[in-house]
């Protein structure tokens, strides 16, 4: 039984994980601008972000998501701010291999910014809850052993799945020119900043508060 739960733990980790968004669009930037590790470190960030929403959700700590859902234009509006800043930041960066002189990011700086921007969208965890129902969990906060497996699974779906990513692409990376590095940090920008936008717009569905 417990292994049934961790195999579907990480089957949400896998299925939250794979849209393209801008955390992955982060992480794609990363490894192919600062090298394999660089991006993995990011995505394990992001994969500690996403277990730490599978832990409001499987331990059903209300208060927390409560709040979220009780604040949600603030909550788009900070998240929208967040995506803002980290946009225009990668639209303007550099690849390091033209920028001899400087040092890459710490290896702190690209956990803890892939880990704030995978927790600046805490609508995640509506996805996990519609996951939970389709794969059948019910309940699973009566039953700690299991949250803490199905926890587990989120973690590794989520970590196996950005790992694979970075492997993939680090194999490409040496085929790109300085130019399409720079190319793709624009695009990486931009796709951040829409996200960013989209983040403003949809207070426009919101009820008023």
């Amino acid at each position: 039984m417990d292994l049934v739960y961790f195999i579907k733990g990480i089957i949400i980790g896998i299925v939250i994980t794979a849209p393209i968004g801008p955390v992955g669009a982060l992480v794609v930037q990363r490894t192919i601008n600062r090298g394999r590790g660089a991006g993995i470190l990011s995505g394990l960030g992001a994969s500690v972000g996403d277990a730490i929403y599978g832990i409001i959700v499987a331990f059903s700590l209300t208060f927390v998501s409560d709040f979220l859902m009780s604040h949600e234009i603030w909550v788009h509006i900070i998240g929208g701010v967040i995506l803002l800043i980290f946009g225009i930041r990668v639209y303007l960066s550099k690849p390091r291999s033209l920028e001899p002189g400087k040092r890459g990011r710490c290896h702190f700086g690209n956990f803890g910014s892939a880990l704030l921007l995978t927790l600046s969208n805490p609508m995640v965890i509506l996805s996990i809850l519609a996951l939970f129902a389709i794969l059948g969990i019910t309940e699973p906060a009566d039953y700690y052993r299991t949250a803490s497996i199905l926890v587990a699974g989120i973690f590794v779906g989520c970590f196996v799945l950005w790992t694979a990513l970075c492997y993939f692409i680090a194999n490409l990376r040496g085929r790109l020119s300085e130019r399409n590095l720079v190319l793709i940090n624009k695009i990486t920008g931009i796709l951040i900043l829409a996200c960013g936008a989209y983040a403003f717009l949809s207070l426009i569905k919101l009820p008023p508060a």
